[in-house]
C-alpha cells in the first residue's frame, strides 16, 4: 500500500496529521508515504484533484486509488482505512 499526503507548510491540520502519519510510519512499515507540497507540487498535486481542503491523504493499493481522507485526521482514523484495504 502507498499514502501519497498533500499538505502545505502553512496548514495547521496538516501539521497536526503529521504527527499521525509519523505514527503510522514507524507501525507500519510495509507501507510507502509519499509527501507533496500543495504549493511547491503544483504539476503533480493538479492532476489529483485534490481541492481547497489540506491535508489530503490518497491511499493506492496495487497502483490504483482505494481511499481518500481530507482535512485533519488522528491515527485511529488512518489507520482505519489501511486496515480496511490491506
Amino acid at each position: 500500500m502507498e499514502i501519497v499526503k498533500i499538505s502545505a507548510i502553512w496548514c495547521g491540520g496538516c501539521l497536526k496529521t503529521n504527527k499521525a502519519i509519523k505514527k503510522v510510519k514507524e507501525n507500519y512499515k510495509d507501507i510507502t508515504i509519499s509527501n507533496l507540497d500543495y504549493d511547491m507540487d503544483e504539476e503533480k498535486v493538479a492532476p489529483l484533484n485534490v481541492g481547497e481542503i489540506l491535508p489530503v491523504m490518497i491511499f493506492y493499493k496495487d497502483g490504483k486509488e482505494v481511499a481518500r481522507l481530507i482535512g485533519e485526521k488522528n491515527y485511529d482514523e488512518i489507520v482505519e482505512v489501511i486496515k480496511r484495504h490491506v
